[in-house]
């Protein structure tokens, strides 16, 4: 029943969430149709009937939740696919829609399915540009495809109240999603409950998006962040009493309506002393991606088993992996510490001058050109950017950025960092690892990734909010340099522990000076704990 329940996205939704839907929609009146387009068991109309209305419509593909939802008084369910075309003509529109879409990621549906997806909503919206409707079904959760056909059953007028995954505000897709949004509705409010886990089986950030079925430019929506419980807020009658029982954020376009519920006040309180002494990464470094080979299987090859195939030293490099699924790892790192080589040649090189490691690719030719790494030419040769500092691209309970005694090469799991001139590796490297990058990371990073994990693309790093080392003096810049000695090569731990470390906090102290507001690193660290704290709920029990 779970693998079932898994397959088609389905995560029933607690009783408390599904009054908030309705207190967020209200005011209406007793005589509004409503509308739960993927209703499973039928909690939203339960919650409905609960509040009053009458005129309940139910469409749901499981049969066995249809059955359930139909015993609700009133309620008239049809069993069904919501994103099926011609029901909306079919079932016409309503004044209320709410529900739980599905949380599918668009890359475990079939190609064909998100194309037929993509069909219907063109279909429902002939005024929305056709390119933001295949960049939504081809990249975005199912979410998103299921969010514009729910729009499309509401009135115009009508209010919409769905409890989606906040990923939806930073995934691949997103800004399509906004983008069409915009054309066709206005978004209210976007309400999260960052001290609860609304699904108690679901390793998604969930958040309740209420929507008007008009465009109002000029309106922004209300980023609320429950400071009460769930089930107390549902009490409430519209979305000013909620606010009342919320910390009520601002962001002046979509970009920002993730970072604005997920940052601790602290965050915002530091950023604004700091100043100008906090530059985007891109002016200290550049960032690069990492390998991507294709066929890990193939290139990658543990250490020890490269010594015993006895494959050309001269043709292989140590790589630098991220620690996010791993055991906890220092930030320090050496060739030998890494357990896995890379094949790696230049594009020109003479197999004939590694024959060993020529016969492994010939062994494994076959697998290699089945994968991506065919489209190189030569598909052997991977393009390498070795550095000595790195930046990980996902979070869990740690935040660890790797210096290398030399130059390595970087996994796809972490970004090359090069430093710019003038730019001290080793200041760069204390600043990344310090408390101020550790809260930037988990205030404004993706958590579009699942389970709880924080992530960061390469367009993010390059604007990671980072101290700028620049402005240190010779004295500075040896401190740094010697606090980061101090621990770089211990274990990094879970941010409830590292808040306790003596070098740490050494470390800590000086990169604060860079800027105003040390004062403020006590609540820096609170809020990242906090936050951390939050997110084990659904991070992944390797992490």
């Amino acid at each position: 029943m779970v693998a079932d329940r898994r397959a088609l996205g389905q995560w029933f939704t607690a009783a408390p969430v599904t009054r908030l839907a309705i207190a967020a929609a209200a005011p209406f009146a007793q005589a509004a149709r409503v509308l739960d387009p993927m209703c499973g068991e039928g909690a939203f109309l339960a919650a409905a009937h609960a509040a009053g209305l009458r005129s309940l419509t139910g469409v749901e593909i499981d049969a066995a939740a249809a059955a359930h939802a139909c015993t609700i008084p009133g309620a008239a369910i049809t069993r069904g696919d919501a994103l099926a075309a011609g029901l909306v003509e079919q079932l016409g529109t309503f004044d209320l829609v709410i529900g739980n879409p599905p949380y599918v990621r668009a890359g475990k549906i079939d190609p064909e399915v998100r194309r037929a997806r993509a069909r219907v909503i063109a279909l429902d919206w002939p005024e929305l540009p056709r390119d933001e409707i295949e960049a939504l079904a081809r990249h975005a959760d199912v979410a998103a495809t299921c969010l514009l056909r729910a729009l499309r059953f509401v009135r115009p007028g009508g209010t919409l109240a769905l409890v989606v995954s906040t990923a939806l505000l930073d995934a691949d897709g997103a800004g399509a999603l906004w983008s069409a949004i915009a054309r066709v509705a206005t978004v209210r409010a976007l309400i999260i409950a960052p001290t609860e886990r609304w699904f108690a089986d679901a390793a998604v950030n969930p958040m309740l998006l209420v929507a008007e079925r008009r465009v109002a430019p000029d309106v922004r929506p209300r980023l609320l962040r429950l400071t009460a419980p769930t089930e107390a807020v549902a009490r409430c009658t519209g979305l000013d009493e909620i606010a009342a029982h919320a910390d009520e954020r601002r962001a002046e376009t979509p970009a920002g309506w993730g970072p604005a519920l997920r940052a601790p006040a602290a965050w915002f309180a530091w950023r604004a002393a700091a100043g100008d002494a906090v530059v985007p990464l891109r002016e200290l470094a550049e960032v690069r991606r990492g390998l991507t080979t294709g066929a890990n299987h193939v290139f990658y090859v543990r250490r020890d088993a490269a010594l015993r195939a006895r494959l050309e030293p001269r043709g292989l490099a140590p790589v630098v992996r991220s620690p996010f699924n791993g055991a906890p790892a220092p930030i320090a790192i050496a060739p030998g510490d890494s357990p896995l080589v890379a094949i790696t040649l230049p594009p020109d090189a003479k197999l004939a001058r590694t024959p060993r490691i020529a016969a492994w690719l010939r062994a494994h030719e076959a697998e290699a050109l089945a994968s991506s790494a065919g489209r190189r030419d030569p598909w052997w040769s991977l393009p390498t950017n070795p550095a000595r500092l790195f930046l990980a691209k996902a979070y869990g309970p740690r935040f660890v950025q790797r210096l290398a005694d030399v130059p390595m090469l970087a996994d796809q799991r972490v970004y090359a960092l090069l430093p710019r001139a003038g730019v001290d590796l080793i200041a760069l490297a204390a600043v990344l690892n310090a408390l101020p990058t550790a809260v930037a990371l988990e205030a404004l990073g993706r958590g579009s990734m699942g389970f709880g994990a924080v992530e960061w693309t390469v367009a993010d790093a390059l604007e990671l909010p980072v101290l700028d080392v620049r402005r240190a003096s010779a004295r500075i810049t040896a401190r740094l340099a010697s606090s980061l000695a101090a621990f770089a090569r211990r274990p990094v731990e879970h941010v409830r522990l590292e808040r306790d470390h003596e070098d740490r906090a050494v470390l800590d102290r000086v990169a604060m000076s860079l800027a105003p507001g040390h004062e403020l690193l006590p609540a820096l660290w609170e809020a990242l704990v906090g936050s951390v704290t939050l997110r084990d709920r659904y991070l992944l029990p390797s992490v």
